[in-house]
């Protein structure tokens, strides 16, 4: 009889959920304007809050720009975008790729702390300006975008034997003697590439998609991603004591741009089969592990609000409405992170946005926000 009572409450609280996130498609982005009230400054800069120099790192910029196009947030994206190109590209972004790391000293002048590129987040901004471009028919976004995606792929790509085309993480510091390679999985959202490969035919986009697939596959054998990991091109994927089999903050991103894919994507079927004994892993538990070893697939501790956050779209992929509904519960009752944490946040603002079908991505990594297309 319990059982059936749990079956129905489920059933119930589903059925509720589905309904609410219906509604809340088309209704104003409250989580999107808590992130902006918490961590964009009034002229559009995105801070770590908490870090000891009041960070800002291309990264968050990139995303802000992501969410603001998903908002249908103009005003924010042009903001952004002005900060990012002001004091991260030296005033123009088709000149220089950003800086990963802006921050303020103890007299309080800011500068770049780290001026090497992280391509992740350069991907994310081409990928964010070509879509604005699209959906706000603003040709300005879509030169700069071509220009960007063309910088990334002359600068922070390399062929590698073994492998083939390949994101490197930064232009420089990545590329070791003895054709050796370090790399990162998360850095490479299949579905950017997709859509690069349609709006510049002309460039190696397909290659270097297939590169990153099978960077992803090959390195997630027991299930799990790793944050870093070594190539040779002799030997194939290796660690060492410097770049350990560990998955953690880098990798939880990793089952997030999958479920992400539309069904249809290519690759989309082999990463869900991939990942299905970390998903095993999660329902067991009831949460998402902080920690995941891609040698062994054993994982360890708990993770943030945000990792549970992050993993709730490909939970929903694969049916595991209960393990949804509980990390959904937490996530009610303990919203403060929201207000203070900044990557978990960001990881909040994917999840939960792409679990509510507040936008979607075609399988040629076309973005669909539902105010385009059912909000009007």
């Amino acid at each position: 009889m319990k059982s059936l009572i749990n079956v129905f409450f489920t059933v119930i609280a589903l059925f509720t959920f589905n309904a609410n996130a219906q509604i809340e498609q088309c209704q104003p982005w409250d989580a999107w304007q808590t992130f902006k009230s918490n961590f964009i400054s009034q002229d559009g800069r995105v801070i770590d809050l908490g870090s000891e120099q009041k960070v800002t790192t291309s990264e968050g910029q990139s995303y802000a720009l992501f969410f603001a196009v998903v908002a249908n947030d103009k005003a924010m994206f042009d903001l952004v975008l002005d900060w990012t190109q002001e004091h991260l590209s030296e005033g123009d972004l088709s000149t220089r790729l950003p800086a990963w790391q802006w921050g303020v000293n103890n007299q309080n002048v800011g500068g770049i702390l780290d001026s090497n590129p992280a391509s992740d987040s350069d991907l994310w901004i081409a990928y964010s300006l070509s879509q604005a471009a699209i959906l706000w028919d603003d040709r300005r976004y879509s030169i700069l975008a071509a220009v960007l995606a063309q910088r990334i792929m002359r600068e922070e790509t390399a062929y590698i034997s073994g492998l083939g085309l390949s994101l490197l993480p930064a232009p420089t510091g990545f590329e070791f003697d003895n054709e050796r390679f370090k790399l990162n999985p998360s850095y490479s959202p299949l579905f950017i590439y997709q859509q690069f490969k349609k709006l510049y035919p002309h460039s190696p986009w397909h290659q270097l998609h297939e590169g990153s697939a099978k960077l992803i596959l090959d390195t997630a054998k027991q299930g799990v991603s790793p944050d870093w990991v070594m190539f040779d091109a002799n030997n194939g994927f290796y660690y060492d004591k410097k770049t350990s089999d560990l998955g953690s903050y880098n990798a939880i991103r990793v089952y997030l741009w999958a479920s992400m894919m539309a069904d249809n994507a290519p690759y989309k079927k082999e990463l869900l089969a991939q990942f299905n004994p970390f998903i095993e892993t999660i329902n067991k538990r009831g949460y998402v592990p902080l920690n995941t070893f891609a040698k062994s697939g054993k994982s360890e501790k708990r993770g943030p609000l945000g990792f549970n956050s992050a993993l709730l779209p490909l939970l929903a992929t694969n049916n595991d409405n209960s393990t949804v509904m509980a990390i959904q519960q937490k996530l009610m009752i303990d919203k403060s992170f929201t207000q203070t944490r900044y990557y978990d946040s960001v990881l909040n603002l994917f999840g939960t946005s792409a679990l509510n079908k507040r936008f979607s991505i075609t399988a040629d990594g076309t973005l669909q926000p539902v105010w385009s297309t059912e909000c009007r």
